[in-house]
């Protein structure tokens, strides 16, 4: 049992940094699309192109994403903050009701007019606590036309002003 008054001191902490939002996306070997909207993320290595996420094992996308081995990190734009507030406030089965979306060659879910969408394949899954760290292995990059990311902190949604 961890310790109440560090782990809320540490989920304020979190709460104060500013990460980029990707809706995560997989497909089990039925075709029935999964995802979660997600901040935990971030780029590995570029030899090889790979990349880090951390899923809470409980999560609805767990369990097909190793299942399947196959996931999208589809980074969302600014203009893609409705989306990403209905995706969060749905359930899993109607989450891609609410957006456009299309299926890459294999089958994964990829959100139309992305920033980017980084389709990958299970290098390695490890649990940790309440999460399963995954290595994504980059198979394709698709890179949308808009490069403003969404930006979520402290609860809230917005962009960024670039200064040089």
């Amino acid at each position: 049992m961890g310790n109440p008054a560090i782990e809320a001191q540490f989920k304020g902490a979190m709460r104060r940094l500013a990460s980029g939002v990707a809706l995560v996306t997989t497909a089990d070997c039925e075709g029935t699309p999964y995802g979660i909207a997600m901040t935990a993320f971030m780029s590995l290595s570029m030899e090889p192109p790979s990349l880090l996420l951390a899923i809470n094992k409980e999560a609805s996308l767990c369990a097909p994403l190793l299942e399947r081995g196959r996931f999208a990190i589809n980074i969302l734009g600014l203009a893609q903050h409705v989306i990403c507030r209905a995706f969060v406030s749905t359930s899993a089965r109607e989450r891609f009701a609410k957006m456009r979306w299309q299926r890459d060659a294999q089958g994964i879910p990829l959100v139309c007019s992305a920033v980017a969408n980084v389709i990958c394949t299970v290098g390695q899954s490890d649990l940790f606590g309440s999460h399963v760290v995954v290595q994504g292995l980059v198979q394709d990059v698709i890179l949308g036309d808009d490069c403003d990311p969404l930006i979520y902190l402290d609860g809230r949604y917005g962009g960024t002003t670039l200064h040089d």
